[in-house]
């Protein structure tokens, strides 16, 4: 009964203290939260005491968010390291592969390197064929995981530019991106040829750091 009241005693400085229940049962051994709760129930805090457990439960919950942003970057780059490794192990098998080098060097050049997002964009009808090839047979992306966006100068509006790299991509324009026309000054169309650039998007974070692992690794590899 002595151990119970001095526990309570205890239990009572340390909420005065700015303390919060699962500190002070982490303080207080074998104590059950009921019989805390019912302790502290009646037990009222001054401004000054209110102050210093709010502190105090910011502090935690702050000290909490930076411990888990910190769990998520190092589980993050764990992973990255990982497909890299794994995405490094799969040269040798590649490197002697024409569409492999000529895709990996086109995506080096033209390719998304920011957010982590697989994109390739080019005006090129050739070169665009060639990184759906890629894609499809190198990165085994399905035809329905590839997204197409065309981007082109508003005076090509009426130019059908979606029916031309819809045949370019295969990929029916109902699955096209919104497209996206850009403001111009002129008025005259000079280039009676042109389609816009055709842009191939995958949402696919893990196939970027695949990628960026090639890459590495044919670097690698020549220098």
């Amino acid at each position: 009964m002595k151990l119970r009241l001095e526990d309570r005693n205890r239990a009572i400085k340390l909420r005065i203290q700015g303390k919060t229940y699962k500190e002070i049962l982490e303080i207080i051994p074998d104590l059950p939260k009921s019989t805390l709760s019912g302790w502290l129930k009646n037990f009222k805090l001054n401004a000054e005491q209110e102050k210093r457990l709010k502190e105090n439960i910011e502090k935690i919950t702050n000290n909490a968010r930076i411990k888990s942003a910190w769990t998520k970057r190092r589980k993050k780059q764990e992973k990255i390291d990982r497909i890299h490794k794994e995405a490094k192990a799969e040269l040798p098998k590649l490197i002697s592969n024409s569409l492999f080098l000529v895709g990996i060097s086109l995506y080096w050049a033209e390719g998304g390197k920011t957010q982590e997002a697989v994109q390739f964009s080019n005006s090129d009808p050739r070169l665009i064929k060639i990184m759906m090839k890629w894609f499809k047979e190198i990165c085994n992306v399905p035809s329905n995981k590839l997204k197409i966006h065309i981007y082109i100068h508003g005076i090509y509006k009426k130019e059908n530019c979606e029916k031309f790299w819809s045949e370019v991509t295969r990929i029916p324009v109902s699955s096209f991106g919104k497209t996206t026309y850009k403001q111009t000054i002129h008025k005259v169309k000079k280039n009676l040829s042109y389609k816009g650039v055709c842009r191939i998007d995958i949402n696919n974070v893990d196939l970027f750091r695949k990628i960026t692992g090639w890459q590495s690794g044919v670097f690698e590899k020549f220098y």
